[in-house]
């Protein structure tokens, strides 16, 4: 079976407050981008995250094999704290994680965070943005790099908002991952910024994957950067037995205590986080 090394780096950017939430652990890595302009992104994001993390210990539980039941209970997290919370009823956020099971690598992903394999060499975006100008590519009706400066490119059309047709908005792939391989998820804050060739190139270096990801937040924050930054990296491994103490860490706004989370928290996750499960990193 594989396990993922991994690591993240998250940085708030130019943004006043970091709505960007990740997790990196030995079955998976996530992100969530809590969407802009909607009231509670980093809230909707935090819930998502925080659900997230004690599967990416490879901690078995009820659907956790399931990939449709994953993202269900993630946003039904969502919605059961707007109906509890109505102030939070616009939050919504993206969701891309690439998860290991007996099967090996797959990739669940709405919205416009990303997500990338790293193979002998070559960079490919694994996810496809739910996004307007994405659409619009794909019909032929603008070019790459129209899109980049279309008035709308950061407009997505699909996204958690806890409403019952999200889930089938979800795209669900198998990878075709191996040993030896990177991967990455990140939020547009990097890939917004910094262009595929040069993300290769720093995903390609020698480094751990800690150092890799803190070579992809400076090149954004060198870009100049617009949004918050976040990013995820992990080398795929063959999982070695007893290979030593299950870590899981949270990034971003999942390690943010503030007043909305704690309240969305209260009402979709009674009791405390079971202790030691999850190590918070700063900001």
């Amino acid at each position: 079976m594989l396990v993922l090394d991994s690591a993240a780096v998250s940085t708030r950017g130019p943004r006043p407050d970091n709505q960007d939430s990740a997790v990196a652990g030995p079955r998976l890595i996530g992100i969530a981008d809590g969407v802009g302009g909607n009231v509670g992104g980093a809230v909707a994001s935090s819930l998502v995250v925080n659900w997230l993390a004690p599967l990416a210990t490879g901690s078995t539980g009820e659907g956790a094999d399931d990939p449709v039941r994953i993202v269900a209970s993630a946003n039904e997290r969502i919605r059961a704290a707007y109906t509890e919370r109505p102030r939070l009823r616009t939050m919504a956020t993206t969701m891309t994680v690439l998860y290991v099971d007996a099967d090996g690598l797959a990739l669940l992903h709405i919205g416009d965070s990303r997500g990338y394999l790293l193979q002998d060499g070559e960079l490919q975006q694994v996810s496809t943005d739910h996004t307007l100008v994405q659409a619009l590519i794909d019909a032929g009706s603008l070019t790459p790099a129209e899109a980049k400066v279309h008035p709308q490119r950061s407009a997505v059309y699909a996204a958690l908002h806890g409403a019952d047709d999200d889930v089938a908005a979800v795209d669900v792939l198998r990878l075709e991952a191996r040993a030896g391989d990177r991967v990455m998820v990140c939020s547009d804050g990097l890939s917004d910024v910094v262009p595929p060739a040069v993300l290769c190139d720093l995903l390609a270096a020698e480094g751990t994957p800690l150092e890799a990801a803190a070579r992809l937040r400076d090149a954004a924050l060198a870009g100049p950067p617009t949004d918050n930054i976040t990013v995820v990296v992990a080398d795929v491994l063959e999982e070695v037995p007893d290979g030593g103490p299950v870590r899981v860490c949270t990034f971003g706004a999942a390690t943010e205590l503030r007043e909305e989370t704690a309240e969305a928290l209260e009402a979709v996750w009674p009791g405390p986080v079971p202790v030691g499960l999850v190590q918070h990193r700063p900001r």
